[in-house]
């Protein structure tokens, strides 16, 4: 298993080293920006606005480039001879390793250890990703730009359609609420957050590979 995760390693390292570095540069813009919006001498809120900066452009970017880097890796993998169920345990793995690194430099950074906050944003993080690379990162590999179009017009079209859904279906509503509240503060509804995140990951995963696997591509290793 070694020599597979420094295989895609090496095939994950471009757009790793890319993230980082879009978020270390997010991070210096946002202290110029905080530097002359409020008090120069205001460290914590320097450290908030680097924070805040790096972490916001780097959800941003990969919001629109994770999918396309997905779909390239993941064929790229099964030339260094991985299977599928190899290539997407060691992508998962690497997906969490990526931005558990982002979360580190997170926590050390922000002001009041806030290191329960960061770690429960990172698990929230790897759950969305793990839905974006199962739906539109298969499709992407199966229909190309054809897919990538179709999934970012379904997203906009879903965070346009939630706030609506959250106001008019209550029982939603309430499960989001619960779902904050254990993110935000550490001695309310930690079981409603953590089963959730669970529950969603668990789920993502068995999506994936059920779409991965029977995906018609003829550089994918069976």
């Amino acid at each position: 298993m070694g020599h597979k995760f420094k295989a895609m390693f090496q095939v994950r390292k471009d757009s790793i080293l890319l993230s980082y570095g879009i978020f270390l540069i997010a991070m210096v813009f946002g202290i110029i920006f905080a530097f002359f919006a409020m008090d120069g001498k205001d460290i914590d809120g320097l450290r908030n606005a680097a924070v805040i900066g790096g972490a916001s452009v780097y959800f941003s970017i990969s919001l629109f480039f994770k999918i396309v880097y997905y779909s390239m890796e993941t064929q790229r993998a099964v030339l260094f001879g991985m299977t599928r169920r190899d290539t997407l345990i060691l992508e998962k793995i690497m997906d969490f390793l990526e931005i558990a690194g982002l979360a580190v430099i997170c926590a050390i950074l922000l002001p009041g250890g806030k290191y329960l906050l960061v770690f429960k944003l990172a698990v929230l993080a790897f759950a969305f990703f793990s839905w974006l690379e199962a739906i539109c990162g298969n499709l992407v590999i199966k229909f190309g730009k054809t897919g990538y179009w179709v999934c970012y017009i379904g997203i906009i079209v879903v965070f346009l359609g939630l706030p609506k859904l959250i106001q008019f279906v209550p029982p939603v509503r309430n499960a989001l609420v619960k779902i904050a509240e254990g993110m935000v503060f550490s001695n309310q509804s930690q079981g409603a957050y953590w089963s959730s995140m669970l529950g969603v990951i668990f789920v993502a995963l068995i999506v994936h590979w059920i779409l991965f696997r029977k995906i018609s591509v003829s550089s994918i290793a069976e």
